[in-house]
């Protein structure tokens, strides 16, 4: 294995080791087994390893200053360490629980916990500490774990009253996550209050580990949104975004057309999940309701997401292509909000594109030459905007 020959020499080509970026910020977090009281970001954890008993519990904060922005992605800049750095300050609570044991006083504190849009201040047994962290490419990474004794919420969670009616309402997830996105709540949010168990017929709730809850909503939520957009009308114009944020720069363009959805991806060498060649994969749909999962992952629904919020707010559809290269700078993943993020801080820059001519260079600069040659990537964004034009 790589990894064992090289002991942190980036051998690998990646500019850091993400092996050792992700146990050197460890060492400055200072906590003991034991009783403790801290604070909840608000936010838990439900795992997926050994469904469906997996290991669930709080999210933890080590320091009590501003611990909701230990799980604000949407606020995040920086670099990737940066993000390493703040999220190494969390400690994963963890007891074995059935995911359908959703009633009992356990579970009811981690539903109150994760529907509070406060942080909420926690009396707390670690009974043994890990020192494992965690790291995912749909998951913000996570430090120290812990098995939990006794939890006790030592103030009362400030839960919204619309959340608590769909709370006690017998109506489906969908419908849930609807009302909650309509009422201005973050995916985010209904991410966490999905995944213990407050969403969907009261029968047929139950834990949904974290990792699928955040693509679920994504999934469910794009389709809904896509209801809206059957009788919409198109865009009459060009538009390209752009931004660039943690080694992934994305490119959006929105042109004339009925709805098309298309996500290019480009791992670019020394990436981390491409780190001896340069990858491209690509995935797309239209209006019908997407049927199998994408061979993209995660990504593909985090980045549609965006997406549909924006045409559905401008009340049009259109031809779209996201363009997402990941750079070298990517040397860890750090979860798929960076898409989600990336893909909707790109959208509040438009640019309008008045000529071919414009059109096609833009799509060549949105990678470097070397790659733009080698992976043909016009022949994928190429071909939807010259029929277009």
């Amino acid at each position: 294995m790589l990894c064992a020959k090289c002991k942190g020499r980036l051998l690998c080509g990646r500019i850091k080791c993400p092996l050792l970026e992700k146990f050197r910020f460890l060492k400055s977090i200072e906590i003991k087994e034991g009783e403790v009281n801290k604070p909840t970001p608000p936010s838990v954890f439900i795992g997926r390893i050994g469904y469906p008993k997996v290991y669930v519990g709080p999210m933890i904060s080590v320091f009590e200053e501003n611990p909701e922005f230990l799980d604000s992605p949407w606020l995040w800049h920086g670099e990737v360490s940066d993000i390493i750095k703040l999220r190494m300050n969390l400690i994963r609570g963890k007891k074995e629980i059935n995911v359908n044991s959703v009633e009992n006083k356990f579970i009811e504190n981690l539903q109150e916990i994760a529907a509070s849009v406060k942080h909420v201040s926690l009396e707390l047994e670690l009974e043994k500490l890990h020192k494992k962290p965690t790291f995912d490419d749909v998951l913000q990474p996570i430090g120290l774990s812990a098995d939990l004794g006794k939890i006790i919420i030592a103030e009362n969670p400030k839960i919204p009253k619309k959340v608590e009616k769909i709370w006690n309402d017998d109506i489906t997830a969908a419908e849930g996550m609807k009302i909650l996105h309509n009422s201005r709540y973050m995916s985010y949010y209904i991410q966490k209050i999905l995944s213990v168990g407050l969403l969907g017929k009261r029968k047929h709730r139950k834990l949904v580990p974290t990792r699928w809850s955040i693509t679920a909503v994504h999934s469910i939520l794009g389709e809904e949104l896509k209801k809206d957009l059957y009788d919409a009308k198109s865009v009459n114009e060009f538009f390209v975004f752009k931004y660039e944020h943690f080694g992934n720069k994305f490119t959006v363009f929105i042109f004339p057309g009925r709805y098309n959805f298309k996500l290019i991806e480009i791992w670019r060498e020394n990436s981390f999940w491409s780190p001896t060649k340069t990858w491209i994969g690509w995935d797309e749909e239209h209006l019908r309701r997407k049927k199998k999962y994408s061979k993209l992952g995660g990504g593909y629904y985090a980045a549609r997401f965006p997406i549909l919020e924006y045409l559905n707010k401008m009340k049009k559809v259109g031809n779209v292509i996201v363009i997402r290269e990941i750079t070298p700078e990517y040397y860890a993943p750090i979860g798929v909000w960076v898409v989600e993020e990336g893909v909707r801080r790109a959208l509040q820059n438009p640019k309008k594109l008045s000529s071919k001519d414009e059109i096609m260079k833009t799509v060549k600069r949105c990678t470097d030459e070397k790659t733009y040659r080698s992976i043909k990537i016009k022949q994928l964004a190429f071909s939807d905007l010259q029929s277009a034009l």
